[in-house]
């Protein structure tokens, strides 16, 4: 394709004739009697093509230095008639505007306006308007000057050059647009004045391309809190608000430390495709609370050519938490009362209500005291409507027990809190013990006996108390007036002499009782004795009982 610029000239050549003062043909006949007085020549000859009739004074006496007669327009000048005319002065001096216009098919319209005559020595005004039939650009429009005519002023502002032409350009005008000049001249002589006015303007072709950007913005928000393994959901929104379509958008979502996805991955990716200008898209993320702390999710966004968009939303993972713990000693005698002490402690982020302290004492003992608690048989309850983060609070609760053993007791804490039921325990155990109490009691059946005849001893050993006793030893002596002929008992014995010894008893219950049989027979006269010594785990000290016989 070719594309010439041409430059399209178009130009009037305005041919005007002005008349002045002496192409009246009935100057002298028209004028009244007051302006024939003022009138100090004849009245000049009509012209062969006489101008339009218009108001026309007599020829002024006055001259300029050529010798060509004027008619000065100024505020004391007489002019036609009688006294000052009513119209501006400047229009006194000079007739009607004709117009003069192009008529081809161009690219700008000229038109030009020129009063028809104008008086020598005053002002009249040549105004040309263009007006662009079609967005053209550098059009310049020249004025050539009339001969034998001074420039006066210009608007716009321009100054002639040395051929007598004034110019003015205009860098662009769009179809329909139109430029008024008007440029003042003022003739120095008679005759007709030539005003020749020419414009030149270039096509413009113009060709439009709309041109946008972009603009993706990303939004994401969420609970500010949430609770330890409950679910998390996030919103985010994507919106165009730039002038183009944004292509290939994408979402990707990083899935922080202390959330998961139930698909398991750690990096989200959301295909939205083309998000057209003043379009917004949103959907929903949910994960789950695995880890207790603040959690921060982030999202970018990110299409074709433009530049990334980060949006992120922290929330705080609370969980209700309750901890108890409980000491106390780690033995005691039975019947002795022992003190637990109950330590529960608010660690978590939440509030926690109806704080439910529940110890139950095992059986065979009994709650002695718990301050501060409702005590119903062998469970002590304590009650705490609210219960905040960080706060501990102590809990104490005595115990005796009837048996002995390794008891446990154990304590439950349940709370209520704004994520749900939460529940905490602690046990302590204590190893009960009771005491031996190994007691023995030995008599003779017969007592006193003859030379030769027999009696019994018989030695009861008695564990009165609350725990077993081990390795139970009788060792039984007597004086040379008796000489052991059996022996009876639990275990086993043996007669050495006048000594009669018994195997241990392993064990001795609490409560049990054993009894030892020995036969002796008087030999010699005389106060006999008889001595038994006892000995045990549980005895730190070996018991000794004596009886006498006597034999005669």
């Amino acid at each position: 394709m070719k594309h010439t610029l041409r430059t399209l000239c178009s130009a009037l050549f305005i041919l005007s004739m002005f008349c002045m003062a002496g192409c009246n043909r009935d100057c002298c006949d028209s004028w009244s009697s007051p302006c024939e007085v003022q009138c100090t020549q004849p009245c000049l000859q009509p012209c062969d093509n006489p101008c339009p009739p218009s108001c026309s004074p007599c020829e002024p006496a006055c001259s300029d230095q050529m010798g060509n007669a004027f008619f000065p327009c100024d505020p004391s000048a007489v002019v036609c008639g009688s006294g000052n005319c009513n119209a501006p002065q400047e229009e006194h001096c000079y007739g009607n505007m004709t117009v003069y216009k192009t008529c081809d098919d161009c690219t700008v319209e000229l038109c030009q306006r020129a009063p028809e005559t104008a008086l020598v020595g005053s002002p009249y005004p040549i105004e040309i308007y263009i007006t662009a039939r079609k967005e053209c650009a550098n059009v310049v429009v020249n004025q050539k000057l009339p001969c034998d005519s001074e420039f006066v002023r210009s608007e716009p502002k321009a100054t002639p050059d040395a051929d007598n032409s004034v110019h003015w350009d205009f860098p662009h005008m769009t179809k329909g647009e139109t430029q008024k000049v008007c440029v003042w001249v003022k003739p120095m002589k008679e005759g007709c004045c030539l005003a020749a006015a020419t414009v030149c303007a270039c096509p413009q072709l113009c060709a439009y391309t709309k041109c946008g950007q972009p603009v993706i913005c990303i939004k994401k928000w969420g609970p500010e809190c949430a609770c330890l393994y409950c679910p998390v959901c996030y919103t985010i929104e994507v919106c165009n608000s730039g002038s183009a379509a944004a292509k290939d958008v994408v979402v990707q979502d990083t899935v922080p430390d202390g959330l998961t996805h139930a698909s398991g991955r750690r990096c989200l990716t959301y295909e939205l495709g083309d998000l057209c200008p003043g379009e917004k898209r949103s959907f929903n993320v949910e994960f789950c609370a695995n880890k207790r702390g603040c959690v921060t999710n982030m999202a970018t966004v990110t299409y074709c050519g433009g530049p990334k968009c980060t949006a992120e939303a922290s929330t705080l993972i609370n969980e209700p938490c309750v901890e108890v713990t409980k000491t106390g000693a780690d033995w005691a005698y039975i019947c002795k009362a022992v003190e637990y002490t109950i330590t529960v402690t608010n660690p978590g982020d939440l509030v926690l209500y109806d704080v439910i302290v529940d110890d139950i004492s095992p059986n065979g003992t009994t709650i002695v005291d718990a301050p501060g608690a409702e005590v119903c048989c062998n469970r002590a309850i304590w009650c705490i409507p609210e219960f905040c983060p960080g706060e501990t609070k102590t809990f104490k609760v005595s115990v005796k027990s009837q048996v002995a053993g390794c008891l446990t007791n154990k304590v439950t804490v349940t709370t209520n809190s704004d994520c749900g039921q939460c529940t905490s325990c602690a046990e302590a155990t204590t190893c009960w013990k009771g005491i031996a109490a190994t007691h023995m009691c030995m008599v003779d059946t017969v007592d006193p006996i003859c030379l030769g005849e027999s009696t019994v001893y018989r030695v009861c050993v008695t564990n009165r108390g609350s725990a077993d006793d081990h390795n139970v030893k009788l060792v039984i002596k007597f004086t040379d007036e008796l000489e052991p002929q059996t022996i009876n008992g639990p275990t086993q014995g043996t007669i050495s002499g006048n000594t009669v010894t018994f195997e241990p008893v392993e064990t001795l219950g609490q409560k049990q009782s054993v009894e030892f049989c020995v036969s002796v027979k008087g030999v010699s006269a005389g106060d006999a004795r008889a001595e038994a010594t006892l000995t045990s785990d549980a005895l730190g000290a070996p018991v000794i009982d004596t009886e006498s016989t006597h034999v005669y």
